[in-house]
């Protein structure tokens, strides 16, 4: 699964197009290195079977991230901002004008904000979401909501197949499988796609749940995350590289025939 060539060879790639002062296309390589990272992290972490790991790979995983968090200071990436974003973004799915995010939002106005150790100015930041949410409204206003649901449509019918729904269901008593659905299972998926611990996953449910007037104890719920989190591997393994094809502009139907391979594996 995990490709020791491709950190090798983009790894590379970035450093001669550094020294040929190619600076948008090292952008290029640096962010899908960066994204590729995130996905193999996520298979290591909640796919892959005790056969399937060795030692190596993580190892490589752990040197791969030290290297970009060293070029992260010094040519500030912004690999966090991109992070977070794309967890705000993939979160509204459901919204066609909100899923189109690629390295270009970060791009820099001119190449000295591209050199080594100069601070980052909050107040020149080129992503401004006003104008995000217009550039999106176009390139994604050919695309039905419809379109876009079914990708996590058809992650989260996956997923309730993975495990005894109805069982799930009588957990969460005077519950709806709507509400089962949209505050448990997908954002548990969405929030371990991104590399969220169990702490955190919980402690935003648990708002959730009290602003929609469900109660529970967040021990019992912090264990359900657990236990689903072990049970959902492919489906957060598929919600992260859904969410990578996305932001590279791929259809959402390209995108659920890609995973659809993975999850019927």
């Amino acid at each position: 699964m995990i490709d020791k060539n491709f950190y090798l060879e983009n790894l590379s790639a970035f450093d001669i197009l550094i020294q040929d002062d190619d600076h948008k296309q090292a952008k290029e390589v640096i962010f899908r290195v960066y994204s590729i990272l995130q996905r193999d992290k996520i298979w290591l972490r909640e796919v892959a079977t005790e056969e399937e790991i060795f030692e190596e790979d993580a190892e490589l995983l752990e040197e791969v991230e030290e290297e970009l968090k060293e070029l992260d200071e010094k040519y500030d990436f912004r690999f966090d901002d991109f992070y977070k974003l794309v967890q705000q973004e993939m979160r509204k799915i459901q919204s066609p004008s909100n899923v189109n995010l690629t390295p270009h939002q970060f791009e820099v106005d001119n190449e000295e904000d591209f050199e080594e150790d100069e601070d980052f100015d909050e107040d020149d930041e080129d992503f401004d979401e006003e104008d995000d949410d217009e550039e999106n409204d176009d390139q994604f206003s050919h695309l039905s909501d419809e379109e876009l649901d079914s990708v996590t449509d058809y992650i989260l019918e996956s997923a309730k197949t993975r495990f005894d729904y109805p069982a799930l269901l009588n957990e969460f008593p005077d519950t709806d499988e709507s509400f089962l659905d949209d505050e448990f299972i997908l954002p548990l998926i969405a929030a371990k796609a991104f590399g969220e611990t169990d702490q955190e996953i919980a402690e935003k449910m648990m708002e959730s749940f009290e602003m929609s007037g469900y109660e529970i104890e967040m021990q019992e719920l912090l264990k359900m995350i657990e236990k689903k989190g072990k049970e959902l591997g492919l489906e957060i393994l598929a919600f992260k590289i859904a969410a990578d094809s996305l932001q590279q502009g791929a259809h959402p139907t390209a995108v659920v025939h890609q995973i659809s391979q993975l999850l019927r594996a």
